[in-house]
């Protein structure tokens, strides 16, 4: 956020990033049809806030010896003044830590937020904007106005913030208050046509809500409403006299975690409703993993897995690990060392009775317990895994498609995991357009295919198109195509897939008859049919290109796997295959300048051609721009740029003059 406007002596009037400003007007406007999630989200940063200042105090004195440890979430309706206040005793903000962490939103303003919800805004996808949160902002949804008072535990002053949510808002530091946040919502009026609105003002609205949303918030959440007064009907020699009203308080919530109760008792309401209160994710997952371990190392876990990848997967500081907990008791969140880097799309939560309290990060990266827990949660979820891509096939293709490239990273970081990965891989292949997993590749394996073959490229266009191909098309052999960036590591990693031995489809050395499978009898009327050029032509075309292309390429030679195409790149003689050209490239190394070998098809009519074109005129130089062409167009078929765009240009617009007489 920057300050734009006026500075009186007390309060400052500061403008909204502009992204911010959109998304403000979006989810005031348009964004979610159900009110009353900001309710959640609200109590969601009220418990936060508390688990911090209660972790806080178990390693700061002056924290513990300054009392109110009595958490608690208060809510206090007032229907007559139309307002919703929401206070908590947690860890409170200062002025600058007012600016910076107000709400998810507002430390996520970016273009790239902006750009979502207008998508899911168009599309009527609304569920996209749970990749982001909403968190405090979500309070403009119900509210016209929104003022926030905070002052933090150790602080000498408080702060209070006011906005309406039109583009601006005003902050000033006030008299340090008791420790905590309070927020009061002025709430919007129903219109008319609005038959869905529920008045928040009202407490049986916020009995509902809180049970169904927030009822396994650890910390009560209490309603405090006034006491009606009450009339003494004793007779006696004077009136009645009115009781004093008071305040009634009502603990809404039962407060047990939900990952202390038995599996068995937990809706997927509920699972649902728990996870959004961990991620701030819209977003129900689509699976779960809840379990405990007793022995020498206990525990209970809860892990979930979304459709949708977190917004920040791939984002350096991004969110990482699971909330760790002692006891019910939070220490710790995105506890890195729980879960490996490749896991790092899972939520959730571990609960260990067996750490101390004041568990720091130095001692949770030096305990071998963490160690012993990290291994089983791995085992469980890999597993757990192979279960749901056999038993949810839809739901996991599009799980896969968000999260796979992140899962392939285990063949980096883990190889030793691949035994327990391989029954959730899938892989696109040149058997069809959806995705096959490698049971159902190895079903479909040809007769005398002993290995399964790749091919590496950057997208599945052009891997389909690849002349490479040919001859396995021929044989009815498929091939895996492989498009993710990390597959170049993973290859390092994986010389074998369920038992067989994995080869790149473009491998020069690869002998067309050891690939298994049969030509088919069209394929095979075909070849009978086709001529290949003169061999002593062809012979005497290879050895002036090969001296004529030599710095082009590093060898020309006739090819045994095209079929349709004239001619193709393969890896030269003690050259890195391209693939891993590609992953030194993607991680910006400088790949090592090698040639790579020419290889002509002997039955193609364009060879036939030249290699008739040399037998006439060995001199002609239309020979050596066809076959510099040649090479080009197969960098191109590689999905490569051609060597040199503008030299291209020319040759093909020389040729095609030529070829039609001009």
């Amino acid at each position: 956020m920057q300050e734009q406007s006026t500075t009186t002596t007390t309060t400052e009037t500061r403008a909204f990033q502009a992204e911010t400003a959109k998304i403000l007007d979006l989810m005031i406007h348009s964004v979610y049809s159900n009110r009353e999630v900001f309710l959640r989200e609200l109590i969601s940063n009220a418990s936060d806030a508390i688990d911090k200042v209660r972790f806080q105090a178990l390693t700061d004195a002056a924290l513990r010896d300054a009392g109110d440890h009595d958490y608690s979430i208060v809510l206090q309706p007032d229907a007559e003044a139309g307002t919703l206040t929401i206070r908590d005793n947690g860890i409170g903000m200062t002025y600058d830590e007012v600016i910076e962490n107000i709400g998810t939103i507002a430390r996520s303003g970016t273009a790239e937020f902006v750009r979502r919800l207008e998508e899911a805004q168009k599309s009527g996808d609304m569920a996209l904007i749970g990749r982001f949160g909403i968190g405090f902002y979500s309070a403009f949804i119900v509210a016209d106005k929104v003022e926030l008072r905070t002052t933090r535990h150790d602080a000498d002053h408080g702060v209070r913030w006011t906005s309406a949510g039109d583009g601006s808002y005003e902050i000033e530091r006030t008299a340090a208050g008791s420790r905590g946040t309070t927020i009061t919502l002025w709430l919007k009026k129903a219109g008319e046509s609005d038959d869905e609105w529920k008045d928040f003002s009202q407490a049986w609205v916020l009995r509902d809500v809180v049970r169904r949303h927030s009822d396994y918030v650890t910390f009560p959440i209490v309603l405090e409403t006034r006491k009606e007064p009450e009339a003494d009907t004793e007779q006696g020699g004077d009136e009645a006299v009115s009781a004093d009203p008071g305040v009634e308080r009502e603990t809404l919530n039962r407060q047990k975690p939900l990952w202390a109760r038995d599996p068995k008792e937990i809706t997927a309401d509920e699972h649902a409703e728990f996870y959004r209160h961990l991620t701030h994710d819209w977003n129900k997952p689509v699976d779960h993993v809840h379990f405990s371990v007793e022995g020498m190392h206990s525990f209970t876990a809860l892990l979930y897995l979304a459709e949708r990848a977190p917004a920040d997967l791939y984002a350096r500081e991004g969110r990482r690990g699971l909330s760790l907990y002692v006891r019910n008791v939070f220490v710790m969140d995105q506890c890195r060392e729980l879960l490996p880097e490749y896991l790092r799309f899972v939520r959730g939560l571990v609960d260990s009775p067996d750490l101390p309290l004041n568990v720091s990060r130095e001692m949770v990266q030096e305990d071998r317990r963490i160690g012993a827990i990290r291994k089983v949660l791995v085992k469980k979820l890999l597993d757990r895994f192979g279960v749901f891509a056999k038993e949810e096939r839809e739901t996991w293709e599009k799980v896969w498609s968000e999260v796979g490239p992140v899962l392939k990273e285990a063949f980096h970081y883990e190889p030793n995991q691949q035994d327990r990965l391989e029954p959730s891989l899938l892989f696109r292949t040149t058997h069809g357009d959806g995705w096959s997993s490698l049971e159902e590749i190895a079903e479909r394996m040809q007769s005398g295919q002993e290995a399964l073959y790749y091919l590496v490229g950057d997208d599945l266009a052009t891997l389909r198109n690849s002349p490479h191909l040919e001859i396995f098309r021929e044989r009815a052999v498929e091939v895996l195509l492989l498009t993710d960036p990390i597959d170049h590591v993973a290859l390092i990693n994986m010389p074998k897939l369920k038992g067989f031995e994995i080869k790149d489809a473009a491998d020069p050395s690869i002998d067309p008859a050891s690939i298994g499978g049969e030509v088919s009898e069209a394929d095979s009327a075909a070849d009978d049919k086709a001529t290949a050029a003169d061999e002593g032509q062809l012979e005497a075309l290879v050895a002036a290109l090969k001296e004529r292309l030599e710095e082009s390429v590093a060898d020309v030679r006739v090819s045994q796997r095209l079929r349709g195409s004239a001619a193709c790149l393969v890896a030269g003689p003690d050259a890195p295959p391209p693939a891993v050209e590609r992953m030194l490239r993607a991680m910006g190394e400088a790949a090592p300048e090698r040639k790579r070998t020419l290889e002509l098809n002997a039955n193609h009519a364009l060879i036939k051609r030249l290699a008739a074109m040399f037998a006439e005129d060995a001199e002609q130089q239309q020979i050596v721009e066809i076959a510099e062409l040649l090479v080009d167009q197969s960098l191109i078929a590689l999905g490569e740029r051609p060597r040199d765009v503008a030299a291209f240009a020319r040759r093909l617009a020389d040729v095609a003059g030529a070829a039609v007489g001009a």
